[in-house]
């Protein structure tokens, strides 16, 4: 695999590049909305509740790329239309062993997975959901394992919200084990984390919640080639449409 300078990388296929908003939001929008719609019945407040977790995309760069990813947000992705080529944990440490141990897409702070292990005590339930999936397939958890976004799928929860479950096709053999990454001290052992690499290089596993990146931080995907965008219907007064109009105002 080839590594390039980044002011190239948006030219060429295979490479780690952001996500640009004009290419994700629209389909994005219409993701989400179904997403909302399907699971109205969980009431008002668990749609806006929802919204305000799916939604939250700090913005745009100057340059038009997404700003602000999350789990929730990269797991919605991966959801929603899988087909999009987010990163992958095991991709993104390739490169950042190549280039010499650094963040191959610059100044920018990159989410690209979750931490699961055996002892859950922070976002138990969520954490017990994985679990569950994890033993039915045989997967040993261990010390830990990391998915990526694209491994996990997005579902409403009326415990927890939102939550995720473990793709279809995912075997252990697919999920990286948390010794392959240079997390060092930083991995906790209770639960469920926050994966992500930051601008400087360094590597974190955050015990607690899956907190949002700050203003910096990007969505990433592995392959230049995007979707394409779809038209939106902003017809309707309803809930869903409304808060939806409101989000894409950033944009």
């Amino acid at each position: 695999m080839e590594v390039i300078e980044i002011q190239d990388i948006k030219t060429r296929v295979g490479v780690a590049s952001t996500v640009r908003a004009n290419d994700l939001i629209p389909v994005y929008v219409e993701g989400v909305k179904r997403f909302l719609r399907d699971n109205l019945s969980m009431g008002e407040e668990w749609v806006k509740t929802a919204r305000g977790r799916l939604y939250n995309f700090s913005g745009k760069s100057g340059e038009g790329d997404i700003l602000g990813s999350s789990a929730d947000m990269g797991v919605a992705i991966a959801t929603f239309f899988p087909e999009f080529p987010l990163i992958t944990g095991q991709q993104l440490l390739r490169l950042y062993l190549k280039i010499g141990n650094k963040n191959p897409s610059g100044h920018v702070y990159i989410d690209f997975g979750v931490q699961i292990n055996g002892k859950p005590r922070f976002n138990q339930i969520q954490a017990e959901i994985l679990l569950k999936d994890f033993k039915s397939r045989g997967i040993d958890v261990g010390e830990g394992r990391v998915p990526d976004f694209n491994q996990l799928r997005l579902v409403a929860d009326e415990n927890c919200g939102l939550a995720y479950r473990l793709a279809e096709d995912v075997i252990a053999e697919n999920i990286v084990a948390v010794s392959a990454y240079p997390f060092g001290t930083r991995v906790g052992k209770d639960g469920l984390f926050g994966a992500y690499l930051d601008g400087d290089g360094s590597w974190y596993a955050i015990v607690g919640g899956l907190p949002s990146s700050g203003s910096v931080g990007q969505m990433v995907r592995y392959d230049t080639k995007g979707v394409v965008p779809k038209k939106l219907d902003t017809s309707s007064d309803n809930l869903v449409d409304k808060l939806t109009r409101d989000f894409i105002k950033r944009f």
